[in-house]
């Protein structure tokens, strides 16, 4: 599983849903930072929250932690995830030293803080080493619902009838609709766009 060693800060999941939901980000998952979409999302929100912080935080993304051998209850939602500017994945071993070596700069310093005081007051940035064991996790495609309209079910996105034609039109229209249904004996389909006129004259025909 991807092992990482990052900078940052801890991100408490009901604090979490609670921005999501002050911000009506529909398209965020607050159960899994790390979804494309998710991501997408929030750095977006924050960009627009907060453009002089993340304009400092060129590399900021999120990560998850999760074991998918650990199936107690509730393993899915993990209490936290963490928000971090500095993100090293540990392929076989990894320098800690080198890399906390490498520095923080004064504004990325500084505003990782801020960011931090914007979104978890409580949680200390430092530095952590985070497993994610599942980090592109299925879901099964949305099914489109079918419209339902007038009490039929189309197959197709239902688009509103034309307008009425004039009563001597639609009369010859409904004349010809009772002619065909009279040849076949049988009604197979009503369109759903027939006038009431139309759909009584040919019940009476059927009976």
């Amino acid at each position: 599983m991807p092992t990482y060693l990052i900078h940052g800060f801890r991100w408490p999941r009901p604090l979490i849903r609670i921005h999501i939901i002050l911000q009506n980000l529909d398209d965020a998952a607050a159960e899994w930072l790390v979804a494309p979409g998710t991501t997408a999302a929030l750095l977006d929100n924050f960009t627009e929250l907060y453009p002089d912080i993340v304009g400092n935080l060129r590399q900021l993304r999120f990560v998850e932690q999760y074991d998918p051998d650990d199936e107690s209850p509730g393993v899915g939602s993990q209490p936290y995830a963490y928000v971090a500017d500095i993100v090293h994945e540990i392929k076989l071993s990894l320098d800690i030293d080198d890399v906390r070596g490498k520095g923080v700069s004064n504004d990325q310093w500084g505003s990782i803080l801020e960011l931090r005081d914007k979104l978890a007051p409580e949680e200390k940035v430092g530095w952590y080493v985070v497993s994610c064991g599942d980090e592109e996790r299925w879901a099964p495609p949305e099914e489109e619902e079918e419209p339902v309209t007038n009490g039929y079910t189309h197959a197709v996105p239902y688009s509103p009838p034309p307008q009425s034609l004039p009563n001597r039109n639609r009369s010859i229209s409904d004349a010809k609709s009772i002619k065909s249904i009279r040849s076949i004996g049988t009604i197979k389909t009503v369109n759903t766009t027939a006038s009431v006129d139309t759909v009584r004259a040919l019940s009476q025909c059927v009976e």
